[in-house]
């Protein structure tokens, strides 16, 4: 067998993670730290939006948003029920662990490609430190 055994999970910590989670999107609308810094989307961008998309139902939505917005789901479960890790192997580990990234940084470029830098939700952010600080030296 390859895969770990799940644990009980703290669930008071998991629901306060949720909690602090729930927080920050909702209520504090902290947005995209990445974006604000240097203009350019991460590639979670839309993901977010996403998700509030799916939760309506509107699955062709939460696609357009971001590909992926399936996946924190089945991995904020992996995370609680498998803190050690999902696999018994660690080569395994990092084996999944690359796939997933090379997945991420892969869908991160086609939609660069495509839909940057004025297509939402990959749109140039004009208004970002990088920018702000190039003016106050003057190099624009």
């Amino acid at each position: 067998m390859f895969l770990q055994k799940p644990v009980k999970p703290d669930w008071k910590k998991v629901l306060l993670g949720f909690l602090l989670l729930a927080i920050m999107v909702l209520v504090l609308d902290v947005g995209c730290m990445f974006r604000r810094i240097t203009g350019v989307p991460c590639p979670g961008c839309g993901m977010t939006r996403a998700c509030f998309a799916a939760m309506r139902f509107d699955f062709k939505q939460a696609f357009y948003y971001h590909p992926l917005w399936i996946l924190p789901a089945p991995l904020a479960l992996a995370v609680v029920f498998f803190p050690r890790g999902v696999f018994v192997s660690p080569r395994a580990e990092k084996i999944a662990a690359i796939v997933l990234l090379g997945l991420v940084l892969g869908v991160y470029a086609v939609r660069m490609i495509l839909l940057f830098p004025d297509t939402p939700p990959m749109e140039y952010q004009s208004e970002n430190l990088l920018y702000w600080l190039a003016s106050l030296v003057g190099l624009v």
